[in-house]
């Protein structure tokens, strides 16, 4: 009884970090971290996007280097494992900054916010767990003109994440 407790919470670990995991690899377009989370026949419907789980990092890096700056803020996992299977809710908010050309030969900023949340089917296969099934529900969004706060100037920016990025952190930290 204890080692299938065990298992269960492991199981339920590692799930966590498969969902957790998929905001930063988006934020800072590390491609190799994304085609981690997905299995590559995963069914994925993010909306914008729909397709097999091999091409969605390649969707998702495109659209992200769209934006100057980018976060995805993942919360309230709800998850229930059963064998080699779970189903997961997360909420999910994203906020991006675009700038766009003008017609007065500069550029315009956006502030973009979107709030949804992902329905998810992982599934175990070997030792590992992966995204098998993903379906982004939308509850809203919003786009406004973008100005920086002067009173920010003096912050560091997260502008052009990228795996080459002097801050980008350990995408594969060691497992215990």
């Amino acid at each position: 009884m204890a080692a299938e407790l065990l298992q269960k919470l492991l199981d339920e670990a590692a799930c966590q970090r498969v969902l957790i995991r998929y905001g930063p690899a988006v934020d800072w377009r590390d491609g190799a971290t994304l085609a981690s989370l997905f299995w590559p026949d995963a069914e994925v419907d993010l909306g914008v996007f729909k397709g097999k789980g091999a091409a969605t990092p390649a969707f998702l890096l495109e659209n992200a280097a769209r934006s100057l700056r980018r976060c995805h803020i993942t919360t309230n996992i709800s998850l229930h494992v059963a064998g080699n299977r779970a189903e997961a809710e997360s909420c999910a908010i994203t906020h991006a900054i675009t700038e766009t050309p003008s017609e007065n030969a500069g550029s315009e900023r956006f502030v973009h916010v979107f709030i949804g949340r992902y329905l998810d089917r992982l599934e175990r296969r070997g030792d590992e767990w992966r995204i098998a099934a993903r379906c982004y529900l939308l509850h809203g969004a919003t786009t406004e003109p973008y100005a920086e706060n002067p009173l920010l100037n003096a912050m560091t920016k997260a502008d052009a994440l990228s795996p080459l990025h002097p801050y980008f952190p350990s995408s594969n930290p060691e497992e215990p």
